[in-house]
């Protein structure tokens, strides 16, 4: 029996849920939702596949089975959520959907799948610890900034925030590297599917940068948060506010650009009448 692709997207959704709120990775959160995304948009040219015990189901089948193993199996200092969620929904699009029409979401998650074994590896590990150092400092230079220019007595030594008598840890995990990362991938399919100009290409990709001070706020308001309502509100506010932030500035920006681009071309259309 065919599965609507409509029915697929919703599953997509709920498995990258499930997982993200068992295993608290952010990566995994933002792969799954670019793939269901990336199956919305395609979703007119997919083609269910007929049921049969070919190749491309044979391989589906497998990436299902092995996708387990990532859970049970270190891959370096920790398992690997977001490489299982991967490898799961590549093998159930491989056995339900034909390869034709579909060939961005299966991109798109195939990289996905690529990105998170390759963290794994002692080599890339070493350079994204390094590259989410720097990012730490900066984001930690910013908010001491913001701290100083809004009088609120709260102390920034290096990447570490005293809040009355608590510590705050301005760590890898609060440098928003990784939403810089996904916010690339995430442009560069919508690049892709608009088949952008150069111009257009270019203003969409310069937006990552907007992630950094964005981050900056984000950390500096959960201080405040934290000085004047208390830690747990602090905690609280953690666990939700940076994905809602991210989400929100994402299409803000790509909304602007997008309707500036078409507000340019409306009165170039005007000018040459």
């Amino acid at each position: 029996m065919a599965v609507k692709i409509r029915t697929f997207e919703v599953l997509v959704v709920l498995l990258t849920t499930a997982v993200f709120l068992v295993y608290r990775t952010p990566f995994t959160l933002y792969a799954g939702l670019i793939y269901a995304l990336a199956l919305h948009i395609s979703e007119k040219r997919a083609l269910p596949k007929r049921p049969g015990l070919d190749l491309q189901a044979i391989i589906g089948a497998c990436l299902i089975l092995i996708s387990p193993a990532f859970l049970v199996v270190r891959l370096g200092e920790y398992t690997s959520p977001s490489a299982f969620l991967t490898f799961l929904l590549l093998g159930l699009q491989l056995i339900l959907y034909e390869l034709r029409g579909l060939e961005v979401p299966l991109t798109a998650v195939t990289g996905g799948a690529t990105i998170a074994l390759l963290a794994k590896t002692d080599l890339i590990s070493e350079a994204i610890d390094a590259t989410s150092a720097l990012f730490v400092d900066v984001t930690s230079i910013l908010v001491k900034g913001l701290v100083t220019l809004s009088g609120v007595p709260i102390k920034i030594n290096g990447n570490v925030a005293v809040v009355r008598k608590s510590m705050v840890i301005i760590g890898s995990g609060c440098s928003g590297f990784d939403a810089f990362v996904v916010y690339i991938l995430a442009t560069l399919l919508l690049i892709y599917l608009r088949k952008s100009s150069r111009r257009e290409a270019a203003l969409l990709l310069l937006g990552a940068i907007g992630i950094i001070p964005i981050n900056a706020v984000r950390i500096f308001t959960l201080l405040v948060i934290g000085y004047y309502s208390g830690m747990s509100f602090l905690e609280l506010f953690h666990s939700h506010l940076g994905d809602l932030v991210f989400v929100a500035y994402v299409f803000i920006y790509w909304w602007a650009v997008l309707r500036w681009k078409k507000r340019v071309k409306g009165e170039e259309k005007l000018t040459a009448s």
